[in-house]
């Protein structure tokens, strides 16, 4: 599974659960990248700023980052 195919089940569980202000910050910031790599960055960040910011909303979520975050590691190299 890629870290899109998460981001998707992101996107699924945002909607089901009436947070649609926070799917419009995660896919500005996907939508604000040219590569794979900038994007995955700037979703990245917003995925950190919700933990911080939006804890309850972040528990919806929480395992899909966690799998993006380590999907990270291929951009490192």
């Amino acid at each position: 599974m890629s870290w899109m195919d998460d981001l998707y089940v992101i996107y699924q569980k945002l909607d089901a659960n009436s947070c649609q202000e926070v799917k419009k910050e995660i896919i500005k910031a996907q939508l604000n990248g040219c590569s794979d790599g900038t994007i995955y960055f700037l979703v990245l960040q917003q995925l950190v700023r919700i933990k911080r910011e939006k804890a309850p909303v972040y528990e919806l979520i929480s395992g899909e980052v966690e799998r993006i975050i380590h999907a990270g590691s291929s951009y490192v190299h």
